[in-house]
């Protein structure tokens, strides 16, 4: 026992001894460290140890009484005094006495709900530091949102903070289209500054995929002298961006544009660069974009050139991929002498043109945009037979994978007397073309309108009709024998009549 009363001893140290002197209680210890207590149970002393809590004491001997344990905390406690806390905080409001705007310190995840309110404030560089480096969309969506609904001030507070990395929002994914819509809500000012960052790197943002984009928009938003100067550096290597996957479609926005003053003479520029090389601009996904935009878009100086190569060498660019929509265009839009010449060409190499896999779509616009006469301009060719084969291109046409369906076409939608002419020729090869997959197609279609007497000699009934069988369609591209709504389609009475007598109608086709 000694020895444990020795250890304990040791362990707790010397017990203290309390006295009271002049109303207040003394605690002393061996050591004569000292800790006075009043009678209200405020401490103070240097030790630090209470021996009624076990504890420390973080109060004592330090920094102003804040009342004794279990009180209420006054006004001026640190747990209200924004300033004691450091940044390290999850959340500090700050309510100004002249706004009653908030600040929110941000943690993460963010609370992007609860930031749209319109009084709350944040830190907006951080916002952006996220989408810059993290690939923050939510981020973007946010700031965007907020410049739409936000005070002035904080929008003018967004702006600021976008601004500051600019160029790096512009070829970012999500921040590309938050700099758009600086351009929507920024001052003059900011407007300036954010295209200060474009100017010098007009080039590089127009090959970007994102960066592109901003271009565009500046090229709407910005002044004019500096719309030019931005115009004037994309100058500097226009064969290289007319065809670029990305830079094309600023060039199509510069062909769009509307000037107040003086426009630069862009197309100066580009005849001179691209002389000899339109067929091969055309010919390309990008480039023929650009070209049908200079159809539309540029006066009949500037783009005359264009459209003299064009025709020139239209029988490549008409079997192109993406030509033939060059074509097209110039068919369906241009001027009535360019259209002209065009058609001359394509209908002296109708029969090739219509049996190529894309310039076959050139002849089915000219035969969907043209009138009769136009037809029967195209089918005076390819029904004109050599004496050394009878065998007309009209059956080649018919029997091809892509003619077929322009035989298919001039069979539903032409005139009577071009039905006529076009059934009694494919009649005459009545069996090449039932042994051919695509060529029995058309020869089905002749038989069918032959049975119904709408084409050739009729049988069991005059033109338009055959024994009171219904070839309704058969004049508005609908194939015949194909069922026909008829206004009863959605009664609901007698239905087992009703279809039995369809069946009927069809068994007699």
């Amino acid at each position: 026992m000694p020895a444990l009363t020795r250890s304990l001893s040791l362990t707790l140290g010397p017990a203290p001894v309390l006295s009271q002197a002049d109303g207040k209680w003394s605690v002393q210890t061996v050591g004569g460290h000292k800790r006075n207590q009043s009678s209200n149970g405020s401490t103070s002393g240097s030790s630090g140890w209470s021996p009624e809590r076990g504890t420390q004491d973080h109060a004592a001997s330090s920094g102003p009484s804040y009342g004794a344990v279990g009180t209420p905390l006054s006004a001026n406690s640190r747990e209200f005094t924004p300033g004691i806390h450091s940044q390290s905080t999850q959340m500090t409001t700050a309510v100004s006495s002249t706004s009653t705007a908030t600040y929110m310190a941000l943690t993460e995840p963010i609370n992007y709900r609860h930031l749209l309110e319109r009084s709350v404030n944040c830190n907006w560089e951080y916002i952006v530091d996220k989408i810059v480096n993290n690939n923050d969309q939510q981020a973007s969506i946010f700031l965007q949102q907020k410049l739409k609904i936000g005070s002035p001030e904080q929008k003018y507070s967004i702006i600021e903070a976008i601004s500051q990395q600019a160029y790096q929002l512009m070829v970012n994914r999500f921040g590309n289209f938050l700099v758009q819509r600086c351009f929507e809500h920024g001052t003059p000012e900011q407007i300036e500054c954010i295209a200060h960052a474009i100017k010098g790197n007009v080039l590089s943002l127009a090959m970007d995929a994102f960066g592109c984009h901003v271009v565009q928009k500046a090229l709407d938003c910005v002044d004019e002298s500096i719309k030019s100067e931005m115009v004037m550096e994309l100058l500097r290597r226009v064969a290289d961006t007319v065809v670029h996957r990305y830079a094309c479609h600023v060039w199509q926005k510069l062909f769009e544009l509307r000037w107040e003053g003086t426009p630069p003479a862009i197309m100066s520029y580009v005849n001179r660069e691209l002389t000899g090389m339109w067929t091969q601009v055309a010919l390309g996904e990008t480039g023929s974009l650009v070209v049908q935009n200079i159809f539309e878009n540029c006066v009949e100086e500037d783009k005359r050139p264009c459209i003299e190569e064009v025709i020139q060498n239209m029988d490549v660019i008409a079997r192109g991929q993406w030509g033939n929509w060059v074509i097209q265009h110039m068919i369906e839009h241009g001027a009535p002498e360019d259209a002209n010449r065009a058609l001359d060409i394509i209908i002296f190499n109708a029969a090739a043109y219509s049996m190529d896999q894309f310039a076959s779509k050139v002849i089915e616009k000219l035969l969907k945009c043209s009138g009769p006469d136009v037809v029967d301009r195209y089918l005076a060719r390819i029904c004109d037979g050599r004496p050394e084969r009878p065998r007309i291109p009209l059956i080649d046409i018919a029997s091809d994978a892509h003619g077929n369906y322009l035989i298919q076409y001039i069979l539903h939608n032409a005139t009577k007397s071009q039905r006529d002419l076009v059934a009694a020729q494919i009649r005459k090869h009545m069996v090449s073309l039932r042994g051919s997959k695509w060529g029995s197609k058309c020869a089905w279609i002749v038989e069918r309108y032959r049975n119904q007497g709408a084409i050739g000699s009729p049988v069991g009934g005059p033109p338009g009709s055959s024994g009171g069988v219904n070839i309704a369609g058969s004049a508005t591209g609908q194939l015949p024998g194909a069922q026909v709504m008829g206004p009863h389609h959605h009664h609901h009475h007698n239905h087992a009549g009703h279809h039995k007598e369809r069946r009927t109608q069809y068994n007699l086709m």
